[in-house]
C-alpha cells in the first residue's frame, strides 16, 4: 500500500547517511533568486505583460466560462522550480514536499492579502489535494499532491480532506497540450461518507472555502473537472493553488478559469 508520506526506511537512511541530493533549502534560495517575479492573471494563472491584465482577466481567459474562483501559483514551470517539482513527483524525493508546501502557503497568504480574502478563521477553510489513481500512487511510492496539501494545511492551520477520487487513465504528463484539453472529465468522482464510500452521505462543504492543491497546471482541465464536482457540494469559494503553471507563451522579463473579477 502506498504511503502519502515518507517510508520509515527512507527516514532512517536520511538520518544515518544523509541525502545524496543538494540541500532542499539551497534549491529554494536559488528558486527565489532565479528571476524577478512575473505578474500573472489571478483568473487563469498565466503570466501577463504590462497592461495586458484587465478586470475580466487576460488574453488567455478573458471572455471564457468561469468555473473556479482564481489561481495562486509560485511561478512558471521552468528552471529551478521545475527541477524541484520533478524531483518530488518522479524522483521520490518526499523531503521536498515540506519546503515547497511552506513556500506555496506563503505565496497564498501574500495573494490573499492583495485580493482582500480573509484568513482569520482557518476553520472556515478546507484543503483538498487533487486525487491520484491508486495504481499510480503504488507505482511512484508517494502521492505528491497529498504531501503538498498536507504541508500547506499545516502551515495555514487548516483541515485537510480528500472527498475526490480519480480512476486510472493515461498520465497527463505524457499528453500534448491539445490532447490534455480533450481529455475526459468523467475520471473524477465524489466519495460518499460511508463504508468504503458506499451507502453514505455526500460530503458537506456548504458555506466553506476550499483550497484545491496540485503541483502543475497545464491546461487547467483537470482542476476544472474537480472543481465542477466540488461545486455540487455548495462551497462558498474554490481557489486553485499550484506550485507552477505551464505558460502558453514565454513572458518578457519584469486554462483554469476563475469566477472573480480582479484587477
Amino acid at each position: 500500500m502506498c504511503r502519502a508520506g515518507p517510508r520509515p526506511l527512507d527516514v532512517q537512511l536520511d538520518r544515518w547517511v544523509g541525502l545524496s541530493h543538494p540541500p532542499v533549502e539551497q534549491g529554494l534560495v536559488r528558486l527565489l533568486q532565479e528571476r524577478p517575479r512575473v505578474e500573472y492573471c489571478p483568473r487563469c494563472g498565466q503570466g501577463v505583460g504590462r497592461g495586458e491584465l484587465t478586470s475580466m482577466g487576460c488574453g488567455a481567459c478573458r471572455g471564457s466560462r468561469a468555473i473556479l474562483d482564481g489561481v495562486i501559483r509560485v511561478g512558471a514551470f521552468r528552471g529551478e522550480l521545475a527541477s524541484l517539482i520533478r524531483g518530488l513527483k518522479y524522483g521520490g524525493r518526499w523531503e521536498l514536499a515540506g519546503p515547497l508546501g511552506r513556500l506555496l502557503a506563503g505565496r497564498l497568504r501574500e495573494r490573499f492579502h492583495v485580493l482582500g480574502i480573509p484568513l482569520e478563521c482557518p476553520g472556515d477553510w478546507r484543503v483538498i489535494p487533487m486525487p491520484m489513481p491508486r495504481w499510480r500512487r503504488r507505482y511512484r511510492g508517494l502521492d505528491h499532491a497529498q504531501l503538498l496539501a498536507e504541508a500547506v494545511a499545516h502551515h495555514l492551520g487548516m483541515p485537510i480532506i480528500r472527498p475526490l477520487r480519480k480512476r486510472g487513465g493515461v498520465p497527463q504528463a505524457t499528453l500534448s497540450r491539445s490532447l490534455r484539453g480533450r481529455s475526459p472529465r468523467a475520471d473524477y468522482r465524489v466519495v460518499r461518507q460511508g463504508v468504503r464510500g458506499f451507502g453514505g452521505r455526500m460530503p458537506n462543504l456548504g458555506g466553506l472555502n476550499v483550497i484545491l492543491v496540485d503541483d502543475v497546471l497545464t491546461t487547467g482541465r483537470s482542476m476544472c473537472a474537480a472543481g465542477s464536482l466540488l461545486r455540487r457540494l455548495c462551497p462558498a469559494r474554490i481557489m486553485a493553488v499550484a506550485l507552477a503553471v505551464t505558460e502558453q507563451r514565454e513572458q518578457p522579463e519584469g486554462a483554469l478559469l476563475g469566477r472573480g473579477s480582479y484587477s
